[in-house]
């Protein structure tokens, strides 16, 4: 009997179970307070008038906001993956007799590059932030207030909010948002090795979505 408990100990204790214990993750539904105006006015300048289905912005405390999306046709036939930079921070403070004035500077249109995409990958890709998504971020977590760099994943209509995630499979989505990046800033030739680098990431999300508990 005291074996068997002792082995019940050790195994509570191995790497694997440490591991998921200790994967913390600061993500939460939603815009944090005080970012909502900012974030919107990024999107939609990144969108450039299109209706992403996916898409990950980062909005950093200094600098330039960046992003990634996956843009469907009109006809549902055509997907394209869109990586943008701002041409200059979008959330502007300037200074002002008696204060600071904080403006939304959206006048310039941002860098954008695309290629097309393989439409089954990207309905992949879609499905499978979905699910992660859903596993990770409880419904009843709002997303906190951060002064670090922020990450907005969207899927959709629904956005969730946080910090870079280190571990679990929200750290896949981040991955797997910069070979999109990665597979819009290239030649067409090098596309199919942007493919297999994703649906390798997609298996190994889909392998950890199967094993949580």
């Amino acid at each position: 009997m005291r074996a068997a408990l002792a082995l019940v100990a050790l195994l509570a204790f191995s790497p694997l179970a440490l591991a998921k214990s200790e994967c913390q993750v600061d993500l939460g539904q939603g815009w944090p307070p005080a970012t909502r105006n900012h974030g919107t006015a990024v999107e939609a300048l990144f969108a450039a008038g299109d209706s992403p289905v996916l898409s990950l912005v980062r909005l950093p405390p200094r600098g330039k906001e960046t992003g990634v999306m996956l843009v469907r046709s009109a006809d549902g036939r055509t997907w394209t993956v869109r990586s943008a930079v701002a041409a200059e921070r979008v959330d502007a403070m300037t200074t002002i007799p008696g204060g600071i004035e904080r403006t939304l500077k959206v006048d310039k249109p941002a860098k954008l590059r695309e290629s097309v995409m393989p439409a089954a990958l990207a309905e992949r890709v879609v499905a499978a932030w979905g699910r992660a998504l859903s596993a990770v971020v409880p419904e009843d977590r709002a997303a906190a207030f951060q002064e670090n760099e922020l990450l907005v994943f969207a899927v959709n209509d629904r956005r969730v909010s946080g910090t870079e995630p280190t571990c679990g499979p929200s750290r896949l989505l981040a991955r797997q948002a910069q070979v999109l990046i990665d597979a819009a800033d290239s030649k067409d030739k090098h596309l199919p090795k942007r493919w297999s680098a994703l649906s390798k990431l997609l298996d190994q999300l889909d392998t950890q979505l199967a094993t949580a508990p």
